[in-house]
Parts: C-alpha cells; sequence; structure tokens
C-alpha cells in the first residue's frame, strides 16, 4: 500500500513539473468539450450584453401595409446581399404591433420601443420609411426617438411629412357625408378604391406638420416626380435634403409605390446608408433635377383636381347607395 501511494505521488509531481499546477484548475474551469449537435441551427438571438458588428435596417411601410407585403423586395434584396445589414420589418414582430389605418402617435411609441430594444444589440440602426411609414418615424422623432437611440439613418420614400392633400379633401367630404347620413357609405367606396378615408390614420395624415429633422441622424427624402399620392407640396420637410428623380423603368411610372423599386432610388438608399452622408449631385442630376421638379408641379397640380373630382363622385354615389337601400328596405317591408 505505501508504494502504491509512493508511486502516485511521483508521478503528480513529475506531470506538475511537465505541465505546471494550473493546469488542474483550467481543465476542471473548461469541462468537457461538448461538439454542437448536427443539425442544429446555431443561436442568432443576442443576449442584452451582447453587441452584433451588423447594423439593423428596421423598414416601416405605410397605410394599409402588411409585414408580409412585397412593398420592400427590391430594396430588402440590396440590403441583404450585403453582410453587413441586418434586416427589419416593423410590425412582424408581435410585440411591437403596427396599426396601418390607426393612430401615428401609438405606431410611432411602438416603434420607439422595438427600436429602443435593439439599440441594446446593436450600435447602428438605420430606417427606411415609405409613405405614411414615414408620418410614423417623424413622429417618433417628435416623440423621443433620438441619435441617443443609436439611429444613424433615416430616409423616407414618398412620405407625406407636412400631411396628406388627399386625406385633407376627404375631411370635409365626411363631414357632408355625416350630415347626409351616408358617412359609412362613403369610407365603404373610398376603401374599396384607395384607402378610408375615415381611418384614424388618414384623419391624422389630414393634420400633420413636418417637424425640424432629428440632430445627429443623416437624413434624406427620396420620391418620384410621378407620385400623384404624395405630391411635392406633402413631401417638403424643411432643412432636409430632398431628391425628386424621374422614373428610371417602366415599372417605376406608378410613382408612389415605385420609390421602392426604381434602381436609382435604391442606388441612392443605399449609398446613403454605407456612408452615413448624402452624396452630392453632380452637374447632370442638376438637370435632371429640374425636369423632375417641373414635373412634379404638374402632377400636384392634377392630383389636387383629381382628388377633388373623386371626392364628389364618391359622394355621389354615397347618397345613391343609400337612397337604392332605404328603397329596396322599404319594398321588402311592404310586401
Amino acid at each position: 500500500m505505501r508504494r502504491a501511494v509512493r508511486a502516485w505521488c511521483v508521478v503528480t509531481a513529475l506531470a506538475f513539473s511537465v505541465v505546471g499546477p494550473g493546469s488542474l484548475v483550467a481543465a476542471g474551469d473548461d469541462g468537457p468539450s461538448h461538439p454542437f449537435p448536427t443539425g442544429r441551427p446555431t443561436r442568432t438571438v443576442l443576449r442584452p450584453t451582447e453587441i452584433s458588428e451588423k447594423e439593423v435596417i428596421v423598414l416601416v411601410a405605410g397605410i394599409g401595409s402588411s409585414a408580409a407585403d412585397s412593398v420592400f423586395s427590391a430594396i430588402q434584396a440590396a440590403f441583404g446581399a450585403d453582410p453587413r445589414y441586418e434586416i427589419h420589418r416593423f410590425g412582424s414582430d408581435a410585440a411591437h404591433p403596427y396599426d396601418t389605418l390607426g393612430s401615428l402617435e401609438k405606431n410611432a411609441d411602438q416603434l420607439t420601443a422595438e427600436i429602443r430594444e435593439l439599440a441594446k444589440t446593436h450600435s447602428k440602426i438605420d430606417i427606411v420609411a415609405h409613405s405614411m411609414g414615414g408620418a410614423v418615424v417623424d413622429a417618433a422623432f417628435r416623440r423621443g426617438l433620438s441619435a441617443q437611440d443609436n439611429v444613424a439613418t433615416y430616409v423616407a420614400l414618398a412620405t407625406p411629412h407636412q400631411g396628406s392633400t388627399e386625406a385633407r379633401v376627404g375631411r370635409p367630404l365626411l363631414a357632408v357625408a355625416d350630415l347626409l347620413g351616408v358617412k359609412a357609405e362613403l369610407r365603404a367606396i373610398t376603401a374599396g378604391v384607395a384607402q378610408d378615408i375615415g381611418s384614424q390614420a388618414a384623419q391624422d395624415l389630414a393634420v400633420i406638420h413636418a417637424g425640424p429633422p432629428p440632430h445627429g441622424v443623416t437624413r434624406l427624402d427620396v420620391r418620384l416626380a410621378t407620385d400623384v399620392v404624395v405630391t411635392a407640396p406633402d413631401a417638403w420637410t424643411p432643412s432636409v435634403v430632398s431628391r425628386t428623380l424621374l422614373p428610371s423603368t417602366p415599372a417605376s411610372l406608378e410613382g408612389h409605390g415605385g420609390v421602392t423599386t426604381d434602381p436609382r432610388a435604391i442606388a441612392l438608399i443605399t449609398t446613403t446608408v454605407a456612408a452615413g452622408r448624402v452624396p452630392a449631385p453632380d452637374w447632370r442630376g442638376a438637370i435632371v433635377a429640374l425636369a423632375a421638379h417641373t414635373v412634379s408641379g404638374l402632377i400636384a397640380q392634377l392630383a389636387a383636381s383629381l382628388y377633388c373630382a373623386f371626392g364628389v363622385v364618391a359622394l355621389v354615389c354615397a347618397v345613391a347607395l343609400s337612397i337604392g337601400r332605404r328603397r329596396r328596405r322599404l319594398s321588402a317591408a311592404l310586401s
């Protein structure tokens, strides 16, 4: 027995002399190795203490949109091909719902909460918004979102920063329809053709005004000259760099949705986000911009007339629909 103990002491002493006394402690801390099981995905959710090296691109769509639609498909493809970026679509997270027909301020609070949650694990966040989505982002900045929340860039596409001409035309029409008792019919007709002019989102869009750009955040507005939904006066924002482009493809001729697919617009978005600043236009761009502004001014005048004409026709149709329903009810009662 004594010989066995002596032999064990000799072996232990030799081991310490070769590998050092700290090796046994280290082996105890590390524990046995556990190879990652095959077929199991790596963890993609970061712990609160982990900071991702990727930038987050937060996409915010407009009225009547859904997180599953294809509004941002071309933009997602442009950013998704670059490993530096991680794409988030506002409204896709059930913890931060987006009611695209609801209050701008409530949606803004949900967006702010989601961005602040992302800021815990990402040091840089870029926002790209389309149409009413930009108005939601504007409201978020007015209500406290800032560069302190790691927001670096905000690009607004076809956004009614000064409110919507369409929504403003709809307000008096709704008032007249209410007096005539056909408000529900008018809302149904407008929702069937475009958007419900009586929704809370539309009511908010009728009265908002652009505020100052957020301090420390790179800002850019982009729109197409052929946009009849958000006209140049609607999109104007003081002290913000804006680019009005002529459509560069047949698909982008429809200026409002087309701005999310137009190659020149997408290149301008990705360049601004990557550089953290808006690229300066060259002399050719200045000439094109002049032509674009001319077209845009004509479109703005045309759009206002179209909205008024459509509103009157919709009101007449609402009255006719109401009268028809009453006649059918009367006939059914008499028969």
